[in-house]
């Protein structure tokens, strides 16, 4: 749900409707083997400054294995929906790995050349007067200004999903490495913009330190996160963990989207047929937002479906027959979380249907179906969802632009546009706050 808007109000409204009335039994697809990083022993310092990278642009030339071996995987950084989105028209991919001379694989990184459009800062920062002004000089008339960005990490998520190491890898060689492949990419494909993307504040704090001065570091809107209880068999445990306001909410919209018919949709080939209907509803979307990585094609929904099959999510929302809207989300069982990934709707509809609060309960009750630990919901409308009980963590990115006299002015940027103040509404039980906040999230 990156980047998704949403205006619904909550009201008075009925009970509400079982999860299994969308969602079948619990089920996954393949998981990674959970091998030790190949090579345990460690790696003499030598072997490690006389490593290079090797560069894979298709998902049959990468050693797959290898790559499955290394700790601390994602959705994004799956095989499976790397194969999916392999070909993307607005996002180029590259994976890189690792190798020391004769020896192991000690690491791989996920690099995109990504379309990249801005309108306006204003969404995500709080800008002053000169940054308005500097906007308005590089964007005159309000024109979208496009470039490409070389991007480390998931341009069309957010999370930490930019590289996987080795565990007895240094910080200090995670970012020397980090920037050769940079150096590397950018030869390749012409790009001078570039950014590292997104670090939560533990592994931020591991690698800031060693950052060479071409980089600035930014924050924008935090991500916000659901975390669940595995335990839970309901959502209405899930609930009962809400404040009575917060349970009222939830009835309320329940309430106002009753009338909607639900349902999920799985075949590839009928996914394929609805594609052009659902990028009609994302572009209603994210066509308003202020700075747009990618974007979503038509035919990626059937190629995410019959990579992730059943860890891949797409429920379609009708009214008197008409479709209204969709979400759709990947499950990775190694992580035992769920991604929201995109959503589009009909904007009067969502008004009258609190649609796209609908969706997050969605969201929320297919992660309790499957066990699952957290539901990661992006960027954006950060007060709905933290009364729906998710909370903000913050990350950091890196930016570098290669041309003379731009970072000097980008530093500005930053110090002139930080991330939108904010604080989450507590949706949770006291008990669950605290619970909550001794696993790391921020609880105001």
């Amino acid at each position: 749900m990156t980047g998704g808007h949403a205006n619904a109000k909550a009201c008075e409204a009925e009970a509400p409707r079982s999860m299994d009335t969308v969602f079948s039994p619990p089920m996954s697809g393949p998981t990674s083997n959970r091998l030790q990083a190949e090579g345990a022993s460690p790696v003499a310092p030598k072997r490690l400054e006389q490593a290079r990278w090797h560069w894979f642009d298709a998902p049959g030339e990468v050693p797959w294995e290898a790559w499955e071996a290394f700790p601390g995987g994602s959705a994004y950084l799956d095989r499976r929906y790397l194969t999916a989105m392999s070909g993307h028209g607005k996002v180029q991919c590259r994976l890189g790995m690792i190798k020391a001379e004769n020896g192991p694989w000690l690491g791989g990184i996920l690099m995109q050349a990504v379309q990249t459009e801005s309108r306006s800062p204003a969404e995500h920062m709080d800008v002053s007067l000169g940054v308005r002004i500097a906007t308005a000089i590089m964007q005159p008339g309000g024109r979208p200004f496009r470039f490409r960005t070389l991007v480390a990490g998931q341009g069309l998520g957010s999370g930490e999903h930019t590289f996987l190491w080795r565990p007895d890898i240094p910080s200090d060689q995670q970012v020397k490495w980090t920037e050769q492949a940079f150096d590397q990419c950018a030869k390749h494909w012409n790009i001078r913009v570039w950014m590292a993307k997104d670090f939560g504040p533990k592994r931020d704090a591991q690698l800031a330190p060693h950052w060479s001065r071409r980089w600035a570091r930014a924050t924008f809107d935090p991500v916000m996160e659901i975390p669940l209880d595995p335990t839970w068999t309901s959502t209405d445990q899930w609930q009962a963990a809400l404040r009575t306001k917060a349970r009222t909410k939830v009835r309320s919209i329940l309430g106002r989207s009753t009338n909607l018919d639900v349902e999920r949709v799985t075949d590839p080939s009928e996914l394929d047929r609805l594609g052009p209907d659902l990028i009609a509803l994302y572009d209603q979307v994210y066509g308003r937002a202020s700075i747009v990585m990618g974007g979503l094609e038509s035919r990626d929904f059937g190629r995410l479906a019959t990579e992730l099959d059943r860890d891949f999510l797409l429920l379609t929302f009708r009214e008197e027959g008409h479709l209204v809207g969709f979400q759709c989300g990947i499950h990775h069982a190694n992580s035992n979380s769920i991604e929201a990934y995109y959503v589009g709707f009909e904007s009067e509809i969502n008004k009258e249907r609190a649609l796209y609060q609908r969706m997050l309960f969605e969201f929320i009750a297919w992660g309790i179906s499957l066990g699952a630990s957290r539901v990661v919901m992006g960027r954006t409308a950060l007060e709905i969802k933290s009364t729906l009980g998710a909370f903000p963590v913050e990350l950091s990115t890196y930016v570098h632009i290669n041309l003379p006299l731009a970072m000097p002015f980008l530093r500005w940027m930053i110090r002139k546009a930080p991330p939108h103040a904010f604080k989450p509404r507590r949706a949770w039980l006291a008990e669950w706050c605290k619970r909550w906040q001794e696993e790391g999230y921020r609880v105001n």
